[in-house]
């Protein structure tokens, strides 16, 4: 019999806003997606049929329809349709749209929507991937190098330029390289001279 002992959860840096304060940002960020969510759950349901699309989003009619009644352009609707359904509060299965269980937490459960947030932007890394003229390799590097970029802005007093971030990334990847001693494969590999070795 082993004895294991619970984790606790480290605390958050100093100055982290507590949990309801990020979750109310959250939720003011995502307000639109989810008076969508809450339209769509109305208007869309399962006895309707043949909607969403098959690609999951919303057919022309729909958003015409929901830009009217919510008071939000066509773009807004489509980004508010796509940001719901990353984050969980819309859940399309097959040709039907239903309620994700997020959005029936949504006013009560600042876990619910902070873990909706966190799908939102990890659902949005994979389908917006790195630009095709980056090297995979450099994307992994830039991830690898990025905790020491989060720490710097945890640490901070105050705001950081952009310059600032890039030439803290770049001083990082350069270490990276440095701790791994990589040799450069395009250099022909020198001959070793009769005294060497």
């Amino acid at each position: 019999m082993t004895d294991r002992r619970a984790r606790t959860a480290s605390r958050p840096p100093a100055g982290t806003p507590a949990t309801a304060d990020l979750a109310n940002r959250a939720r003011a960020s995502l307000a639109d997606a989810v008076r969508l969510a809450r339209w769509a759950e109305l208007n869309l349901g399962a006895g309707e049929g043949g909607r969403p699309a098959p690609a999951g989003a919303l057919p022309a009619p729909d958003v015409e329809r929901a830009s009217g009644e919510l008071n939000l352009t066509h773009g807004q609707i489509q980004v508010g349709w796509d940001r719901a359904r990353l984050a969980g509060l819309v859940e399309v299965h097959g040709d039907q749209a239903r309620p994700g269980w997020r959005l029936r937490a949504w006013d009560r459960d600042d876990t619910a929507v902070l873990r909706g947030w966190v799908a939102l932007f990890d659902a949005w890394s994979l389908v917006h991937p790195a630009p095709a003229d980056i090297a995979p390799a450099v994307v992994a590097e830039v991830v690898e190098a990025m905790p020491q970029l989060l720490s710097l802005l945890q640490l901070s007093a105050g705001p950081v330029t952009v310059p600032d971030l890039l030439d803290l990334l770049g001083q990082r990847v350069t270490e990276l390289r440095g701790e791994r001693c990589e040799i450069p494969y395009d250099t022909p590999a020198r001959e070793a001279a009769p005294g060497d070795g």
